[in-house]
């Protein structure tokens, strides 16, 4: 929404004490001719209401499913079935999974529907390695800063609040805070352009890890901050690897589980039994 210059404005017929409308219902002056700073303020106000586009919004609740694992690999998403679900057209629909596609979080099969992408034994064992070379670098070479550790330890916080309340989606994102502040304090851009590039891989792997190891991973990053806060960066890289290495075998050991019982997968274990 935009103010009208003064040449494209109606002139005044009616005094009142408010404003008259001017195009799309919005008010632009009235009987008297207002200020720049009164004409900002107005459009500042109107900016803090506009509702979030349907585009948005699906984007945002396909994601949050995807992440939480409500829909994995062994669904078909429709643009259909979405449109039917949220009430809304399939045109907001189409361009949300577009952009989902272009993130990484779900692959489009023409004429089919697309799909979350499935992982398998070989891929994870591909990534958690990858990750413990790289995140072990990150933590060597960081630049830290009281900002940084800040983050870092805010992060476990509301991460060790969300698990408590069984709330996955936000765990998921307090987890990927807390790696990615990390990661944001590596000098090196390449390094940290990598990190970015898995990220939506890893959120996947994230949602299928929290009944795994959550109550873990909080303890370990917890270890792993206070190293770095005490400047013990060799004990912090073999606690991030550490970390890693247990995400990773306990997420090989269940997708191997469920291989061997594809009818009656194996239930992963709860937070609670973790400890």
């Amino acid at each position: 929404m935009r103010l009208l210059p003064k040449e494209e404005r109606k002139p005044d017929v009616v005094q009142s004490s408010c404003p008259p409308r001017g195009r799309l219902g919005i008010y632009y002056g009235g009987n008297r001719r207002t200020s720049g700073t009164q004409r900002s303020s107005w459009s500042a106000e109107l900016k803090l209401k506009v509702p979030e586009n349907l585009t948005q919004q699906a984007y945002r609740l396909i994601r949050d499913e995807i992440i939480t694992g409500r829909l994995n690999s062994h669904q078909r998403l429709t643009e259909s079935s979405f449109a039917a679900r949220f009430g809304i057209s399939k045109s907001p629909i189409r361009e949300a999974l577009n952009r989902l596609e272009s993130e990484g979080l779900i692959r489009i099969i023409p004429r089919r529907g697309a799909y979350v992408p499935r992982f398998t034994i070989s891929d994870v064992e591909e990534i958690y390695e990858l990750r413990e070379a790289l995140e072990a670098l990150v933590v060597r070479d960081a630049l830290l800063d009281s900002q940084t550790l800040s983050r870092m330890r805010e992060a476990v916080r509301l991460a060790a609040l969300s698990l408590k309340k069984q709330d996955k989606r936000n765990y998921v994102r307090h987890d990927a805070t807390f790696h990615a502040a990390l990661a944001q304090a590596s000098s090196n851009k390449r390094l940290k352009k990598i990190l970015e590039n898995m990220q939506n891989q890893l959120l996947i792997l994230r949602g299928q890890t929290f009944e795994l190891t959550s109550h873990r991973s909080i303890k370990q990053h917890m270890k792993i901050l206070e190293a770095m806060e005490k400047g013990r960066r060799g004990a912090a890289v073999r606690l991030m690897v550490q970390h890693i290495r247990t995400v990773r075998r306990r997420l090989v050991a269940h997708l191997a589980s469920q291989a061997r019982h594809p009818s009656s997968p194996k239930k992963a274990p709860s937070p609670t039994e973790q400890k």
